[in-house]
């Protein structure tokens, strides 16, 4: 018996007819019936309402466990090139050995490190010899309005 189940029995001694309508209905026939016996006596239309409830439980809330997502648990990285090209990369969906995770996957005791950008390479072998784009250039071409105030 659940929680709800024990509150409809108590509210059964105010007014016996009432968890009846709640389990069954306002015009079914229990419902019916169990007026019909409050009418006659209270003690009846307490106990029919009291089998009523005995007889029809709430079922139990189970929790059904982590929500699914629409990428069915993947993560896809996207890297766009300088030149504009676009270059994905999925990571394969975590295998989860039973029980809650909260989010977080084993590794078995090695740290997953994230997947690396792509380096640029101008030709010359190595990109940190040019300083990083100004503001300028980073949000040229994304559609935004900017103004000089």
């Amino acid at each position: 018996m659940c929680t709800s189940d024990i509150f409809l029995g108590f509210l059964a001694v105010l007014f016996p007819p009432l968890p009846v309508w709640v389990k069954r209905g306002l015009c079914s026939v229990d419902s019916l019936l169990n007026i019909l016996l409050f009418t006659l006596g209270y003690v009846p239309g307490l106990i029919h309402a009291w089998y009523i409830i005995a007889k029809f439980p709430d079922e139990e809330y189970e929790y059904e466990g982590l929500p699914q997502d629409a990428e069915g648990g993947r993560v896809t990285y996207i890297f766009v090139q300088p030149d504009g090209s676009r270059r994905q990369q999925q990571q394969p969906k975590p295998q989860h050995q039973g029980g809650m995770n909260y989010g977080t996957t084993n590794t078995g005791g090695a740290t997953p490190s994230p997947p690396e950008p792509p380096q640029q390479n101008d030709g010359e072998g190595s990109n940190s010899s040019h300083p990083p784009p100004t503001y300028a250039e980073a949000v040229k071409g994304d559609n935004k309005v900017q103004t000089q105030d």
